[in-house]
């Protein structure tokens, strides 16, 4: 299957421009005007700012309001803010433009025309469109430049801008937003191209996957998905019933028929579970088979009872190595 090409769009930008605004834009001009900015030559200037809102050169003035210029002015010439070199760490950048510009959006806009190869524009859809989410202003941004720069490697564009770019462009298409041709089919490259699905899925599932452990996870899961969320909970629940094996049970080895329930006799036996904590452990290890093998899967209310049990009776054999 031939992958989505994202190239393809940047060339269509001309076109979709024409359609929605009923004009061209030439953005390669607009950079060259703030190349003296991207070398640290001279500090950013009201002309600069508005330069971006000329209905000539962009069509930003239809999304951002145009600030005042001579309010802009007095607050720029105050502030002497210097955009270049680039530096290493792109965050005091972020920081100090934003604490003079006041607003993320006309903050990507000025570092989008003075590094076009390091930031693109603060745009929601696009945001959307890579699944990129953060807490904070300056985490999001950075974090959406970091992503387009990793879209940017992987389809071979010259610029985190010109990625942007991109991606607006299809995301306009994408949205019926323009006249697409018939019988094109603008959704399908993009959902069916697996490194954009894995990276859409990474930015959504990192930060789960970090900051809970396997029990916890299947336990966000189980309303959603409750079959994966047993496997992800059947799977802890192995590990842990191998410890009790090793520390508890001298070495036992599980890798035999039945096992488990001698397991579940010897830790009886000797006095690690009640009786009722067996009956518990068999149940939940049932309700883990059901999860990981073909079949039935379990409900719900099964797997978080499962979860329940592991978090009560095994974590404790962990905890006594």
């Amino acid at each position: 299957m031939t992958g989505f090409d994202l190239k393809s769009y940047l060339d269509r930008f001309p076109e979709v421009c024409k359609q929605k605004f009923g004009r061209t834009y030439s953005f390669r001009a607009l950079e060259k005007k703030f190349e003296p900015l991207c070398t640290g030559n001279r500090w950013l200037a009201a002309k600069d700012v508005l330069n971006i809102f000329d209905p000539s050169a962009t069509s930003f003035g239809r999304y951002w309001p145009k600030p005042n210029e001579k309010e802009l002015d007095q607050i720029l010439k105050k502030a002497r803010l210097v955009l270049g070199p680039a530096p290493t760490n792109p965050r005091e950048l972020v920081k100090r433009a934003l604490e003079v510009l006041q607003t993320i959006g006309l903050v990507s806009l000025v570092l989008r025309f003075v590094h076009p190869d390091r930031f693109g524009i603060f745009s929601t859809p696009i945001m959307n469109l890579l699944q990129v989410h953060r807490p904070r202003t300056i985490d999001l941004y950075l974090a959406y430049c970091d992503e387009l720069r990793g879209w940017k490697e992987h389809f071979r564009l010259e610029s985190v801008a010109d990625t942007e770019t991109a991606l607006w462009t299809y995301h306009e298409l994408a949205a019926g937003e323009t006249r697409e041709s018939e019988g094109s089919n603008t959704h399908g490259g993009f959902d069916a191209d697996v490194w954009i699905q894995r990276r859409r899925v990474a930015q959504v599932l990192r930060p789960f996957l970090r900051n809970y452990g396997p029990l916890e996870l299947a336990r966000i899961l189980v309303e959603e998905e409750p079959k994966l969320a047993g496997k992800i909970a059947g799977e802890e629940y192995e590990r842990l019933l191998r410890v009790a094996a090793r520390e508890l049970c001298g070495g036992m080895n599980l890798n035999v028929r039945g096992a488990i329930e001698i397991l579940f006799d010897r830790l009886t036996e000797d006095g690690y579970i009640s009786l009722e904590d067996k009956t518990q452990l068999d149940k939940a290890w049932k309700i883990r088979n059901a999860a990981v093998h073909a079949g039935r899967p379990p409900d719900p209310e099964q797997v978080d009872n499962m979860i329940d049990t592991i978090e009560r009776i095994c974590r404790s054999w962990e905890e006594a190595r």
